[in-house]
């Protein structure tokens, strides 16, 4: 009986997703396969209900879990860093199940941007010129492709799947 039970809380344990032992920088929801957050809540998400984006699932990530992914590192030439690192988009979105071509994305201003990861290769990048993105400083992420810095959000919090 003790075998079986053991089986059975191993099997559990791989199905449970990460949980974010820092500060929350994305949330990636919607049809995703692998959840470490409960659903919208009103009373506890402001800024979702701020910017009228509810989910019945969530897959979040720190700043650690994100890098962790792997880190791929661009060099732009234009007025602003000129080294910019962070997780390959499509890691992200196969890290928290979603198997999207094209996810909508959602800055803290509230600019929404969307995104086909088949026609760029698209950096979520957490850090400039090794140093991590802020509030204010195109951060907490910025999604970013070396084909054309500019082109994606800055501030990105949010990736909706499907």
């Amino acid at each position: 009986m003790s075998i079986i039970l053991g089986i059975v809380m191993l099997a559990g344990s791989a199905m449970a997703a990460e949980i974010p032992a820092g500060p929350v920088v994305l949330t990636v929801a919607g049809n995703i396969a692998r959840v470490n957050r409960p659903a919208y809540d009103a009373d506890r998400d402001m800024f979702f209900r701020h910017h009228k984006r509810t989910f019945a699932n969530a897959f979040v990530f720190d700043r650690t879990m994100l890098e962790s992914l792997g880190v791929k590192t661009i060099h732009v030439k234009w007025a602003g860093p000129e080294v910019i690192s962070g997780p390959r988009l499509v890691d992200v979105l196969a890290a928290a199940g979603c198997r999207e071509k094209t996810v909508d994305t959602l800055a803290l201003d509230g600019f929404r941007f969307k995104a086909d990861t088949e026609a760029l290769e698209w950096i979520v990048a957490t850090r400039a010129d090794g140093r991590a993105l802020g509030i204010g400083d195109r951060g907490p992420l910025w999604l970013v492709t070396e084909k054309d810095v500019g082109l994606g959000p800055w501030a990105l919090f949010f990736i909706e799947c499907g």
